[in-house]
């Protein structure tokens, strides 16, 4: 399948363009605003200044001296008719300077803008004279507005009012397409919890945010389809293992009912393994019913819940120092952690196994003693850890138990330490957080 390549789509560039485009035109617009509020009054008032100067300095000038006596740089034209040849209405800003010439400085003039072919590139005005030439002709004076000090910078304003208003819409489109995709990914991907299936992420955005939505997507979909078909197969074994379990619990309650002596503790024994079975049982269609149990912590008495785990072994294979202390901890993980660890000393070291707990600060100090013949102490110090295949002695005792015991302990929010027992062999330790404080203790042996 070919990888599709992550680029801007053209609705993207499409988008791109109009937020350009509309924020120069926002920003223009805004300037026309500001330039009618606040630079209109001062340019008009400026203009018919300039323009009454000039106009009383020139007609002062015609009447004592002819036309021909004006500066070079005085433009006045003889047409009678240009004030019917500016056939179209008058611009607001016209209006605006002619009623300002009358009313700050007495002069009734009519002025009419330049009209191309423009007598200056900067545009500007023909003011009609009183005087007239020695034929009677009506005379127009020309005032260029390059001579204004109040807009010679309104092109450079309107760039720049352009360039800000385009910058500020490529802003808003980052905000609203990049930026606002990813943090509503983000919160998604952090809201993402472990049970049931996985809700998918929003596909929105500019392409490549887009194509990473969706990307993204098909992994969770993936993940959604693992879950369900592991939720079908552990539905699948409870309901298999239903039957059989049954069946040996009948026939142990049996045996226990029939036998008496060391044959009913060794057939009440096998009840108790026959219920952590039922117990794990349990557990396994929690887990088909969501990907992970929730915490079901709950105020235990640590030396009746070790009482029981030690009740399913022989009664000379395990010694109990537990010391009353009541502890917050999931009862079903913590029994099948101290299981595992009383099975793997019974199987690869000696008996009798010793199970004592200390309180240790804050904590509490689970210890499992055999008295076996130990582990190499090059590989007690890597342990717990991955096996390695030329190790045997460490492969005998690295496996699946130790891993369900060190599970139980980083679930608690403690750790799991091997060493060597005092009295040799191995010694495990587990150290879990107590968030109750200990009642008055009482050893049991």
């Amino acid at each position: 399948m070919p990888t599709r390549r992550a680029r801007l789509t053209s609705v993207d560039w499409l988008l791109l363009l109009a937020s350009l485009v509309g924020g120069g035109m926002v920003g223009y617009l805004g300037l026309l605003v500001g330039m009618r509020l606040l630079l209109e009054p001062r340019i008009v008032g400026e203009s018919a200044l300039r323009l009454s100067k000039q106009v009383e300095l020139v007609e002062a000038v015609l009447q004592t001296r002819p036309l021909d006596a004006l500066p070079t740089g005085v433009v006045i034209r003889r047409d009678p008719d240009l004030g019917q040849s500016q056939t179209m209405t008058p611009s607001r800003f016209d209006r605006l300077v002619q009623e300002a010439m009358r009313r700050d400085f007495r002069l009734e003039r009519h002025i009419v803008r330049d009209q191309p072919p423009l007598q200056d590139p900067w545009g500007g005005h023909w003011v009609r004279l009183r005087s007239r030439d020695p034929q009677g002709q009506v005379l127009w004076l020309y005032q260029s507005e390059r001579l204004s000090n109040s807009i010679w910078y309104l092109p450079l304003l309107r760039i720049l009012v352009i360039v800000v208003g385009g910058f500020g819409g490529l802003v808003l489109f980052l905000r609203a397409k990049v930026e606002r995709p990813l943090s509503l990914m983000l919160q998604r991907l952090s809201e993402q919890n472990s049970a049931g299936p996985l809700p998918l992420l929003p596909e929105e955005g500019i392409g490549p945010i887009r194509l990473l939505s969706l990307r993204i997507n098909r992994l969770l979909e993936r993940i959604n389809n693992t879950g369900r078909a592991r939720r079908q197969l552990l539905h699948g074994l409870t309901h298999d293992l239903g039957g059989p379990h049954a069946r040996l619990m009948l026939r142990t309650e049996l045996l226990c009912e029939r036998l008496e002596g060391e044959p009913a503790a060794i057939a009440q024994a096998m009840a108790h393994d026959l219920e952590r079975l039922r117990t794990l049982t349990d557990q396994l269609a929690l887990l088909g019913e969501q990907d992970l149990p929730p915490e079901r912590r709950q105020t235990c008495a640590l030396d009746d819940l070790c009482g029981r785990i030690a009740a399913s072994h022989a009664s000379r294979a395990i010694q109990l120092r537990v010391p009353r202390l009541l502890v917050d901890l999931d009862p079903d993980g913590f029994e099948r952690a101290l299981n595992n660890l009383i099975d793997n000393a019974l199987e690869h070291g000696a008996a009798p196994v010793v199970v004592s707990a200390v309180r240790q600060g804050d904590g509490v100090l689970v210890r499992v003693d055999d008295h076996g013949p130990g582990i190499p102490t090059e590989t007690l110090l890597a342990m717990p850890g991955p096996s390695r295949s030329h190790d045997r002695q460490r492969q005998r005792h690295r496996g699946l138990g130790l891993a369900i015991v060190e599970r139980f302990c980083l679930d608690h929010q403690g750790r799991l330490n091997l060493l060597e027992a005092p009295g040799g062999g191995l010694r495990a330790e587990l150290r879990l957080p107590a968030r109750r404080p200990a009642a008055p203790s009482s050893e049991k042996t």
